[in-house]
């Protein structure tokens, strides 16, 4: 069987058809998209013949979108995460990047990114993201269900591969793992039933388990974002192998985090108290010395910082090595969460401190820089010159990931200087158009502004701001068919 990378360079999954998906019984309403509506950065939806062109070179796609035959749905779209998704061990097995795992009473299939020399590492980051983008749940019956979710989730196969390699990429060729909770991003499960719960945990747990045997990892370096957060403190009472885990912007107490404002438990936990799995509770399993990082914005609209602030207090008073620190949470326009700022995001920064960590950067080093507002992540490479910027760029298609705040992206570098987006979902359409020119020896694009390219293996970093940080990283693997 070819590697994970080989395989999902192709944009491929293993040969399938479309099973049929049941019909919503409403239609899920959405907030409008980049592709919608005017967003910052002066970006503007495409028309005309311009985006008839792009449409059939994303049609062009070939095998990306097609679900593994064996899954009732593919949780990787909207409407699978809405209906969740049931699997057989022999269709998840066939899958280069399919987990099977067993554990609270439950089988699933959860599926993993690779991106960097992750056989026999001695360390690995392993991610566990947070809920999808612009989520939003309700309570039905009694049970939860996701109500609507951002178009922004949808990622294709090769999409979540390729953002794994540009992390690794992007930290210096570090070993980067990104693992798929219950019924996201392509595994089996209900998200919306599973979130928070015992189960979830349970099962990221033994596709920990899976993912170090199948590639011989000593150590791993755990790094949670808001609910992966959550699970990534809760796998801290159940393993000894984190060297150390970074929780960015995650609801550590649950009880604080369903509260409504008078400081009464929501129905939704209290319906669902028995089966949650607060962090708070596992606190007295907690083992080991792994050094615990534990950030995020005291402004966060999202998360409040009480329902982190109290784990905090509670595991130093337990004796763990827990180093907490405010960082400047962001915002994705396109997850459509309104005019008022969320300060949620905090996935950059985690990345950086997860490097540090994994680098065995001393703890007060690490905290100086954090508290400070200073870089953790220097930007490593040989500088290009401007003619070798456009040799590099001009007329391809890559993806790569944004950095400030974490996006992945995938877009046509057009020989006129057109900078066009496309959906990374199963069908890569034009979503938004920027502007992008060399000027000198430097790259500036509309949502970046101008900085020095580094190339370093196979990516190339767009570096700006003083000190200088990482904007940008592209992987110049060739991902389809040339901007016209």
């Amino acid at each position: 069987m070819p590697s994970v990378a080989a395989w999902f360079r192709r944009g491929c999954r293993p040969p399938a058809t479309r099973p049929r998906r049941r019909a919503l019984t409403a239609p899920v309403r959405r907030p409008l998209l980049p592709a919608e509506r005017r967003i910052p950065g002066r970006l503007r939806v495409l028309g005309g013949r311009a985006a008839a062109l792009l449409a059939l070179l994303g049609g062009l796609a070939g095998c990306a979108g097609r679900p593994a035959t064996g899954f009732s749905a593919d949780t990787a779209t909207r409407a699978g995460l809405i209906s969740g998704a049931t699997a057989t061990e022999p269709a998840c097995r066939a899958l280069p990047d399919g987990l099977w795992v067993q554990a609270a009473g439950r089988a699933e299939c959860l599926r993993f990114g690779a991106g960097g020399p992750v056989d026999q590492a001695r360390r690995a980051i392993l991610y566990i993201p947070g809920d999808p983008g612009g989520v939003a749940y309700r309570l039905a019956g009694g049970r939860p269900q996701v109500e609507m979710v951002s178009e922004a989730y949808e990622l294709s196969d090769a999409a979540r591969q390729a953002s794994a390699g540009a992390r690794s990429a992007a930290l210096g060729g570090l070993p980067v793992l990104i693992l798929s909770r219950p019924g996201m991003q392509g595994a089996s499960g209900d998200h919306a039933r599973d979130r928070h719960t015992r189960a979830e945990v349970a099962l990221v747990d033994a596709a920990v388990d899976e993912l170090r045997r199948r590639f011989g990892l000593r150590e791993i370096v755990l790094l949670g974002f808001s609910s992966g957060g959550a699970i990534v403190a809760n796998l801290l009472a159940r393993r000894d192998d984190i060297a150390c885990a970074v929780i960015g912007s995650a609801p550590l107490d649950l009880a604080q985090y369903y509260s409504r404002p008078d400081g009464i438990a929501s129905e939704a936990y209290a319906m669902r108290n028995g089966e949650l799995a607060d962090p708070m509770r596992s606190l007295p399993a907690l083992r080991g010395t792994a050094e615990i990082y534990v950030i995020g914005d005291r402004q966060d609209r999202m998360v409040p910082a009480s329902a982190w602030e109290a784990w905090v207090v509670a595991a130093r008073r337990a004796g763990l090595h827990v180093h907490a620190a405010q960082v400047a949470g962001q915002d994705r326009p396109d997850y459509g969460r309104g005019a008022t700022p969320t300060r949620h995001l905090t996935i950059s920064r985690g990345f950086e401190v997860a490097a540090a960590c994994a680098r065995d950067v001393p703890p007060p080093q690490v905290m100086r820089a954090l508290q400070s507002e200073g870089p953790l992540l220097l930007p490593q490479g040989r500088r290009l010159r401007g003619t070798e910027i456009r040799t590099a760029l001009a007329g391809r298609r890559l993806r790569g990931l944004e950095w400030d705040p974490v996006a992945n992206i995938l877009a046509l570098w057009a020989e006129d200087g057109t900078l066009t987006y496309l959906a990374l979902g199963p069908e890569p359409r034009p979503i938004a158009e920027a502007r992008w020119r060399v000027e000198g020896d430097r790259l500036c694009t509309t949502r970046q502004g101008c900085g020095e390219v580094l190339a370093e293996g196979g990516a190339l970093h767009l570096a700006a701001g003083h000190p200088a940080q990482v904007r940008l990283t592209l992987l110049m693997a060739p991902d389809g068919p040339a901007a016209p």
